[in-house]
């Protein structure tokens, strides 16, 4: 069954600060974690897991941290996700009998659809939203 529990939303944010950064330049865990309120020590294993995935590189050193690996534009939602949660299943049938496969899969596929969503659109979306409801009055 696919749920996107707090490690994804969790690597969802993370991998949305990351786009921040200009290419090549990293950030740190500290402040990627202060940054979306992500307790450190979590961070530090879904970054892990993003890196293995290919999606971010880790730098060593004083001035170390993590930067993408991938343009935002070249990312997807489902992609990131999948590398978090695994692969997308929808719960089926309590008792199988087979008829049914079809609609599953179907439904499978329509769910994984929705989520083709780029990093980069995704983050641009977030800050419309922000610029909406950021108004004086």
């Amino acid at each position: 069954m696919f749920t996107i529990s707090a490690k994804g939303a969790y690597g969802l944010y993370a991998m949305m600060e990351l786009t921040k950064t200009h290419h090549g330049e990293s950030v740190q865990i500290k402040d990627i974690a202060e940054a979306q309120d992500i307790p450190q020590h979590y961070l530090e294993q879904l970054l892990v897991t993003l890196r293995k995935a290919g999606f971010v590189k880790s730098y060593r050193g004083t001035n170390g941290g993590y930067a993408l690996a991938i343009a935002p534009a070249d990312l997807t939602i489902l992609e990131i996700l999948v590398a978090l949660e695994g692969p997308v299943e929808v719960l089926r049938e309590q008792v199988p009998r087979g008829g049914l496969d079809f609609f599953w899969g179907r439904l499978e596929q329509g769910f994984a659809s929705h989520l083709t969503q780029t990093l980069e659109e995704l983050v641009a979306e977030r800050d419309s939203r922000k610029e909406i409801f950021n108004y004086i009055i």
